[in-house]
C-alpha cells in the first residue's frame, strides 16, 4: 500500500526558509552616516548565509524618548521649570552600534504627523526601517 503525501507540509517545509528570509523584524547595524536631514544611513552587522555582507539601509528616521524634567528639592517640594526648559537631542554617531526595527507597512509616503497612504504591498521590508536604539558596547 502506497503511503500518502502530505502536500501541504512538503509545500511550507520546502519554502519555509524563503519565506522567512523575506520578513524583517529586526537587526544590529553600525551608523555609517548622519545626513543632513538627521536620518542615518546605516550598515546591517549580520552576514548572509554565504559570508557576504548586506546592503546598506539608507535615510532611516530615528526614535527617541520623550522626556519631561521636573524637580524635587530635599524637602519634598516639587517644582516645574516654567522659566526654564530642556532641550533633548538625539545623540546618535558614526560608529553607533544600533537596533533597527521594520515597520509592518510600506513609509514611503510617511511625513511628519499626517496620515498616509500606502503605495504598495509590501510589508516588513528592509526599506522601512526606524532606528529605535543604541546598544551599550562598552
Amino acid at each position: 500500500m502506497t503511503k500518502s503525501r502530505n502536500y501541504i507540509d512538503e509545500f511550507f517545509n520546502t519554502y519555509k526558509n524563503d519565506v522567512l528570509s523575506d520578513i524583517h523584524g529586526a537587526i544590529r547595524c553600525k551608523i555609517v552616516k548622519v545626513n543632513a536631514d538627521k536620518t542615518y544611513d546605516v550598515q546591517p552587522l549580520a552576514l548572509f548565509s554565504d559570508g557576504t555582507k548586506r546592503p546598506q539601509l539608507l535615510n532611516l528616521q530615528a526614535s527617541f524618548i520623550p522626556i519631561k524634567i521636573k524637580y524635587h528639592d530635599d524637602i519634598g517640594d516639587s517644582h516645574n521649570f516654567s522659566p526654564f526648559f530642556a532641550e533633548m537631542i538625539i545623540n546618535y554617531q558614526i560608529g553607533d552600534v544600533v537596533v533597527v526595527v521594520f515597520e509592518d507597512r510600506d513609509t514611503s509616503n510617511a511625513k511628519g504627523d499626517s496620515v498616509y497612504k500606502i503605495d504598495s504591498e509590501r510589508m516588513h521590508d528592509a526599506n522601512d526601517g526606524v532606528i529605535v536604539g543604541k546598544i551599550d558596547i562598552k
